[in-house]
């Protein structure tokens, strides 16, 4: 039997059409089949000076806009600190060259010290290294290497300090060497090996809490000397929270409107005099700010899915329809092994780990909780709030699986809060506008952190 595959028209895609091309990617998929547009780098468009020959023979227009499938959006929501990382990278404005911009964390960048291998003129210029390739034709391929260090102000014989060392390759193939061969392609440069990161936000970014000087006073005097004994910032938090959990048990209920909008800490003493009590939101709140407040990187992300929104106006749709529940839940970022962790105070849960025994951010929960075959290894590092103990329960034997498999069902929306709304990939002085992902909003919180426009805002968990 032959088969043709179908033909869509325009440039368009059927549904049968698009599943050949994308096995897994629901942040482009979803939006694609709600007819909204896409940013460029989530779209593959053959250029119309050489179309793809690869759709031609598989039945579909050559300037068929294809779906992509990346990491992006992951990476981009969980950052790693970096001391250099690319910020961005440039073609120049003639020749074959690339200018390839750095951004920085925690680390005063001055200059740049490099040396290169290979066919190449490295120059550098404030923060970025250009790299051209002076022979432009050529039968055979090019390789080069530059390695480098970051200097920071005051120079490394004046006490200046050195970053690590970093290195890319780079292989240069002129469509010569091509036409040589009878093939006709493009001119191109290959960025080979390298121990540098593509920076799409920073970890700072993240952190909406700006604790001043009271705050950090008084969470030192309250949780100060939990830290001691923890190296690193994952079981600083844990041991901060098992205390928090205790505090939270017998305040635990729906808290009254007085607690909207009101500073964490106040929150917390309107739990211990008596007067109110809390839910998610209010406790993930609490936790953020005391970790901030002892220089744990923490950040809040809520979660819900609104399928139906209420209309009082209209009869029948007096009332909303959530797909998924909604919920608020902490993330840690961890300084020694440069992770995000899940920390959730409501459902009593200091870290969850997989199979391999390893900790999890709650969108790699989100991703082994739908999958059954893998949700079977997961172990809840549960809280027994009457002491503050640590109690491991399995999956399928925790009496929290409940909660969590509905929290963490496939259908749910994450809803991420940013700092800086720049677009990424885009260097600090680019004046391009703020970007929108699909259920990622940039928005403030109740502290003092500049505030980009509100995308649009879940309601609290």
């Amino acid at each position: 039997m032959n088969f043709s595959p179908p033909r869509p028209t325009g440039t368009r895609l059927s549904r049968r059409d698009m599943l050949k091309f994308l096995a897994a990617a629901p942040l482009v998929a979803g939006p694609l089949a709600a007819g909204i547009e896409l940013p460029s780098d989530t779209i593959f468009v053959p250029s119309k000076g050489m179309p793809d020959v690869s759709l031609q023979n598989i039945g579909l227009p050559a300037d068929t806009r294809i779906p992509v499938a990346c990491n992006r959006d992951y990476w981009e929501l969980y950052p790693t600190a970096e001391t250099i990382a690319l910020e961005g990278i440039e073609q120049l404005d003639e020749g074959v060259g690339l200018r390839f911009i750095f951004t920085t964390e925690n680390f005063d960048l001055d200059r740049i010290d490099f040396t290169s291998e290979g066919p190449v003129e490295v120059t550098a210029e404030d923060h970025a290294l250009v790299v051209v390739f002076p022979e432009v034709v050529s039968l055979t391929h090019q390789s080069a290497r530059v390695k480098f260090h970051g200097v920071m102000a005051g120079g490394v014989t004046a006490g200046g300090e050195r970053s690590p060392e970093y290195f890319f390759n780079l292989q240069y193939n002129s469509n010569a060497q091509d036409a040589a061969a009878g093939r006709t392609m493009f001119s191109r440069i290959g960025f080979r090996e390298s121990n540098l990161r593509l920076a799409y936000s920073h970890v700072d970014e993240w952190i909406m809490e700006n604790p001043t000087d009271e705050d950090r006073a008084y969470a030192r005097k309250q949780w100060g000397r939990l830290k001691e004994g923890h190296a690193s910032t994952f079981p600083q938090a844990r041991a901060i929270m098992r205390n928090l959990i205790t505090t939270f048990e017998p305040h635990r209920g729906t808290p009254s409107d007085a607690m909207d909008g009101l500073h964490p800490f106040r929150q917390l003493e309107r739990l211990t005099d008596g007067v109110d009590r809390c839910w998610c939101a209010n406790m993930v709140e609490i936790c953020s700010l005391a970790f901030n407040a002892l220089d744990i990187p923490c950040r809040l992300v809520r979660m819900r899915h609104t399928y139906h929104n209420a209309d009082p106006q209209q009869p029948g749709k007096e009332f909303e329809f959530m797909l998924c529940g909604g919920h608020t839940i902490a993330e840690v970022y961890d300084d020694s092994t440069q992770q995000w962790y899940y920390l959730d105070p409501s459902q009593r849960i200091v870290g969850v780990k997989d199979s391999a025994g390893e900790y999890l951010n709650f969108f790699e929960l989100h991703l082994q909780v739908n999958q059954p075959h893998r949700n079977t290894g997961l172990v809840l590092d549960a809280v027994d709030p009457a002491n503050g103990q640590i109690i491991p329960e399995t999956w399928a034997e925790s009496p929290r699986q409940p909660n969590l498999a509905h929290f963490a069902r496939r259908e749910q929306r994450f809803y991420y809060f940013r700092r800086d709304a720049q677009a990424p990939g885009t260097p600090s002085s680019s004046s391009a506008p703020p970007s929108r992902e699909f259920n990622h909003y940039a928005m403030g919180a109740h502290q003092a952190r500049p505030r980009p426009e509100a995308v649009s805002q879940p309601p609290p968990g």
